[in-house]
C-alpha cells in the first residue's frame, strides 16, 4: 500500500506504518535517545530531557502518555483522556475505567436484547465524555 509519510511527505510503502523508513529510524533513535537518558538521569525534568537529547518536548510528552517509558521525567503530568483529572500512568484514571466498563456491559446488554447496533463501542467514550460535561 502506498502512502505519505507523515514527517518528511515521501511516498513510500509499507502495510502499517505511518512513516517512510527513513523517518521511522530517526523516530526510534530519539526514543532511544530519550530512554537512555532517563536511564541514566532519572530525576530530571522535561525541559531538561529535551534540552540534553534535542528531542522536542511534544515528542517526550508523546512517548510518556504512550507510556513507552520506563523511567518518566519528574514533572511529567499526565491526564485522564475522559475527564482530565491527573494520572500516573496510562490514559484513563480509574473513575472513569470502571465508568466505561459498565457501560460497555450495559450497552452489550441493550445491543443484545433490542437488537440495536446503531450504538457501538465508537460512541461509548464519547458519551461518558458527555456525561462527565453535565
Amino acid at each position: 500500500m502506498l502512502r505519505n509519510c507523515e514527517e518528511c511527505n515521501r511516498v513510500f510503502s509499507h502495510p502499517t506504518r505511518s512513516l517512510c523508513n527513513e523517518c521511522y529510524e530517526e523516530a526510534q533513535k530519539s526514543f532511544k535517545t530519550v530512554k537512555d537518558y532517563l536511564r541514566e538521569n532519572p530525576g530530571a525534568s522535561v525541559a531538561q530531557v529535551s534540552k540534553e537529547t534535542e528531542v522536542p518536548i511534544e515528542l517526550i510528552q508523546e512517548y510518556i502518555q504512550e507510556g513507552r517509558l520506563d523511567v518518566i521525567p519528574r514533572d511529567a503530568i499526565l491526564k485522564c483522556a475522559i475527564c482530565g483529572s491527573a494520572i500516573n500512568v496510562g490514559r484513563i484514571c480509574a473513575k472513569c475505567r470502571g465508568d466505561l466498563r459498565s457501560t460497555i456491559s450495559t450497552e452489550k446488554a441493550r445491543t443484545r436484547d433490542t437488537g440495536d447496533r446503531a450504538r457501538s463501542r465508537m460512541y461509548i467514550l464519547d458519551s461518558i465524555r458527555d456525561d462527565k460535561k453535565d
